[in-house]
């Protein structure tokens, strides 16, 4: 079965910003209270325009590392575990947009500071980002935990097909440079497996 395309905007109020999460990217204790950065957590959440695309897609397994899931075939060992028992697949992207990279951006010139910790405040925010996108998306069916491409052996260059599949550019204005590096930086793109 052919499915189409899922593309949608999340609102930012319905992001969940995980406090340990925050901390982890900060290196700081689990204690730190995050109204300390209740300023720049507003600022970020001006520029946030959080959005998601997913397609559904067959997958098919063939020896123990090589996967086919709708954007070609890959080899990973890693993925194949992960897809085992699936026969279908949820590709998805979700970004916060450019201007947080703009917002980032100018804040590395006014404020080293700021700019540490927005940065560690935008990537949990693209985390909770990728949480709620995934929940949308999976609604009751139980699935697989998320996969992305540069996690274990799954090479990072399949990236560039994946946002193809997933029609990145023209839905979400998401790019991947030379470095496979992806803008809007704080983007996240996974494959979630759907359990039979």
């Amino acid at each position: 079965m052919i499915y189409p395309t899922d593309y949608g905007i999340i609102p930012t109020s319905e992001l969940n910003l995980n406090k340990n999460e925050v901390c982890a990217r900060l290196q700081t204790s689990r204690d730190t209270n995050l109204t300390d950065f209740s300023l720049l957590i507003s600022e970020l959440e001006q520029n946030i325009l959080c959005k998601y695309s997913a397609v559904r897609v067959p997958v098919i397994l063939k020896e123990e590392d090589v996967v086919g899931c709708g954007f070609g075939e890959v080899k990973s060992v890693n993925l194949f575990k992960n897809l085992k028992g699936c026969n279908e697949a949820f590709l998805f992207g979700v970004t916060l947009g450019i201007n947080v990279d703009r917002f980032l951006n100018k804040l590395s010139f006014t404020s080293p500071a700021s700019h540490f910790i927005a940065d560690a405040l935008a990537s949990a925010y693209a985390e909770a980002a990728a949480d709620k996108a995934e929940e949308i998306i999976k609604g009751n069916l139980l699935c697989r935990p998320r996969f992305s491409p540069g996690y274990g052996d799954l090479a990072l260059s399949c990236q560039g097909a994946f946002l193809g599949r997933i029609n990145a550019q023209k839905l979400l204005g998401i790019s991947l440079n030379k470095s496979l590096l992806m803008s809007p930086a704080k983007t996240i793109t996974a494959i979630v497996g759907i359990e039979k």
